[in-house]
């Protein structure tokens, strides 16, 4: 098998944050967990430095808990969420956000996995019904499962629309980087100035051995979060390994310039697939391409490729690129792809 296009998380580790575990590792041979040792410190106080509100950050092992915490974090015991048909809490996760949460997701049709505030609306019709789940918090995915981005303007309306009416936003940021990288904004920019409750920031997709960072910009979501923390048993006791990753992407921009090269590669991938008369089913603003071929091109690229198919009524094959990912690993796959004679 050759490069795994099939999903970023399929890349390593880059150096630079290897390296860095391996000092923490080798620097004390004791220090104090749970999010008292001074890595865990350091982080909390930059990512503080790109706000002008009071944020608090929390970290865990994976994008999948995260949204589980922060759920718990703003629901009721009768809260309903609302989202796209095609976020990852919906599709993606063996129903473990309402496993874990109690919550009933209300699922909204989207061609283009995006909610607008005439889908969440269109929602809000049972409010005052008591037969219903009551609708009190919206994720949203950014980058969404389609490989697109909210806009800072389409993030703020939805926002604004959202607390006008009693409910609380979720960003699932699991590809953040790509997202802000793409739209050339920062922090700030795209969770504080729009109204964003909570946030996830994703590491392990980014290059990091694994990682989420959790910011909280409404503070009625952090009295109790350490507690929600661990009793959902995701409260790591050597928090070091985990805030450590982040502090090396942020004091030396790690998270940026991954995102850009991943989002780079993509763009080049795209090109060269339209130059071979592949068509592509969505706008390529991150990481991700979604390409059409045919049934018989994915049985031959798969005899050297793993894919991974998303609709499949048709013949699209969602193609990710990585902080690892090489122009000749690309010029490879389509120099493999242009030798079947169809």
């Amino acid at each position: 098998m050759k490069v795994l296009f099939n999903s970023d998380t399929t890349a390593s580790v880059c150096p630079e944050i290897l390296q860095k575990m391996s000092e923490v590792a080798n620097e004390d041979k004791y220090m104090l967990g749970y999010n008292q040792d001074k890595y865990t410190l350091k982080v909390r106080e930059i990512m503080q430095s790109y706000f002008t509100k009071p944020i608090k950050c929390y970290f865990n092992a994976s994008g999948s808990g995260a949204n589980v915490l922060a759920i718990k974090a703003m629901k009721d015991n009768y809260s309903s969420i609302i989202c796209c048909d095609d976020t990852h809490i919906n599709r993606y996760e063996v129903a473990g956000t309402e496993y874990n949460t109690g919550c009933k997701i209300i699922a909204c049709d989207s061609r283009d996995a995006k909610l607008t505030i005439e889908k969440i609306q269109s929602k809000l019709l049972t409010k005052e019904n008591f037969n219903y789940a009551y609708p009190k918090i919206v994720v949203l995915s950014q980058v969404t499962e389609l490989g697109t981005c909210y806009t800072v303007e389409e993030l703020k309306r939805i926002c604004d629309f959202c607390h006008k009416n009693d409910l609380y936003v979720y960003v699932d940021g699991a590809r953040l980087a790509n997202a802000m990288a793409y739209l050339g904004v920062g922090f700030k920019e795209m969770l504080e100035n729009t109204g964003v409750d909570i946030a996830s920031f994703g590491a392990n997709k980014n290059g990091a051995m694994f990682g989420e960072m959790i910011i909280i910009l409404n503070p009625l979501f952090d009295k109790h979060f350490i507690l929600n923390q661990k009793q959902s048993m995701q409260l790591f006791s050597k928090t070091r390994f985990l805030s450590s990753q982040f502090l090396v992407m942020l004091e030396q921009n790690i998270w940026y310039k991954n995102a850009k090269h991943a989002n780079d590669m993509a763009l080049y991938l795209e090109q060269e697939l339209k130059k071979l008369g592949i068509s592509i089913a969505y706008p390529v603003q991150s990481n991700a391409v979604f390409a059409d071929f045919s049934e018989e091109q994915i049985k031959y690229l798969k005899r050297e490729y793993a894919l991974s198919s998303y609709d499949f009524n048709n013949h699209y094959c969602r193609l990710m690129t990585s902080w690892s990912t090489t122009k000749q690993e690309i010029d490879d796959f389509i120099s493999y792809l242009v030798k079947i004679k169809l």
